[in-house]
């Protein structure tokens, strides 16, 4: 990882659930597959932002490298970057296991990541940008913007909140009652953690930054009540 002023935020120091614990990290692919279908999240992340063979892509916030090994078949090559070391950890177990060449593991962060080789066609931040608070994120947002070639694509799908705030109290409440219903108290408990302690924000600002980055948000997807997809173009 780069070397960045004492003054920057920790990341390794978590916000919300914690993800350099080994029972989490243990846990997360049988939790997460509950309600989530990675396969079908990964198809539809090569089509929004058309990845090819031809393309080099990176992975912020690679989690368990679920997504990175279901985009890995359809790309030249993938960097799966996960600030916690147990995660990617993970990862390269399930990269040797599926006997996979192409992906290639490193710990960082959305802030601290070193990028040691030429641009890259895309990056995909797939749930993970909600862990920096709202200073932070634009300063991610820059870093990823730098990253990439000029007509590079970047995919953004987090937690995004679009209702009018005076009916927060019900909307997160009606919210949590859908996690649990769709999958458990678990998530359930993960959620509320979640609105409590880490930092998704609202779309009118993430849209604001994405814009004073420099990207072009080409489109915007919500099929799922409180997230958003953002497919961005970083121009020639």
């Amino acid at each position: 990882m780069k070397k960045i002023p004492i003054w920057y935020y920790d990341e390794a120091t978590h916000s919300g659930v914690n993800y350099s614990d080994q029972n989490v990290v243990n846990e997360y692919d049988d939790q997460h597959t509950r309600f989530r279908d990675y396969q079908n999240e990964a198809i539809k992340i090569i089509q929004a932002v058309k990845i090819t063979k031809e393309d080099t892509v990176l992975d912020l916030g690679c989690g368990s490298g679920e997504i990175a090994i279901n985009v890995a078949e359809h790309c030249k090559k993938l960097v799966a970057v996960d600030i916690s070391a147990k995660m990617i950890d993970l990862c390269k177990r399930k990269i040797s296991h599926n006997n996979i060449h192409n992906v290639f593991p490193v710990c960082g962060g959305l802030l601290s990541y070193e990028h040691n080789s030429e641009p890259v066609d895309v990056v995909i931040s797939n749930v993970v940008l909600h862990h920096l608070p709202d200073f932070w994120k634009l300063i991610a947002l820059k870093n990823i913007y730098e990253l990439l070639k000029p007509g590079g694509r970047f995919f953004l799908f987090d937690v995004v909140f679009s209702f009018p705030v005076e009916e927060h109290k019900e909307n997160i409440s009606k919210w949590l009652d859908v996690m649990e219903e769709k999958a458990g108290k678990h998530m359930m408990e993960e959620s509320l953690v979640h609105v409590k302690e880490e930092y998704s924000t609202w779309d009118w600002i993430l849209e604001k930054m994405l814009e004073k980055t420099g990207f072009k948000i080409v489109n915007t997807v919500g099929e799922i009540p409180n997230t958003r997809a953002y497919i961005c173009l970083k121009e020639q």
